[in-house]
């Protein structure tokens, strides 16, 4: 049996009250045979300067749906996706190779009460400057596999190509309540902790070249 965890209700107040905001559309493609494509809308974008890394989450349902997650009631369906970039690049200025990553990417998925975590490394391009009140960025060229799932999850998917244009707001309060809220659920939803750091796994990026 899965225990879950509370995710309080005051974690998720500064959220709940920018439901409206929307935080752009999603793509993931899968590359196998199966030509399978999952586009979805994202309901909520935050970013903010985490120090190390410039940290960014887009959700397409609200914190508090997954605070209320219960075994009896759990949420059925959502993605979820965490992206860190951990340097800018600089138009004009910065060198880059056609398989260059500058974010590590991890997007949540679940379908029908099941959870699938996908990861990997990608490029973002903020089509602004990062201390902007509200960003977008375009992401591309990044691919994902399967890394957790639970034991129901159907993985159609892996591996899988992401794209999008995404919008965020930026709340470092926001940024730090769905960092630990999302953490929480993966966490219940998998039976171990999942991503509760901040820190960046710089191994897997394929930097300037």
């Amino acid at each position: 049996m899965k225990s879950y965890a509370c995710i309080t209700a005051a974690t998720c107040m500064l959220l709940a009250s920018c439901a409206a905001d929307r935080g752009g559309d999603i793509r993931l493609a899968a590359l196998g045979a199966r030509r399978i494509v999952l586009e979805r809308p994202m309901l909520e974008g935050v970013h903010a300067d985490l120090g190390n890394e410039h940290g960014f989450w887009f959700s397409d349902v609200p914190l508090a749906t997954l605070a209320a997650a219960r075994p009896e009631e759990p949420v059925e369906s959502a993605v979820i996706v965490h992206a860190q970039m951990v340097w800018q690049p600089e138009p004009g200025r910065t060198p880059l190779s056609a398989t260059a990553t500058n974010t590590v990417l991890r997007v949540l998925v679940i379908s029908k009460g099941e959870v699938g975590i996908y990861g990997g490394a990608g490029f973002a391009r903020p089509l602004g400057m990062l201390d902007d009140e509200t960003l977008e960025i375009e992401v591309r060229g990044g691919t994902l596999t399967l890394l957790e799932s639970t034991k129901g999850f159907h993985d159609l998917m892996s591996p899988a190509d992401i794209t999008g244009v995404l919008k965020a707001r930026k709340s470092v309060e926001a940024v730090l309540q769905w960092r630990r809220g999302a953490s929480q659920f993966a966490a219940n939803a998998i039976g171990k902790p999942m991503w509760v750091g901040s820190g960046a796994p710089r191994a897997i990026l394929s930097l300037r070249e």
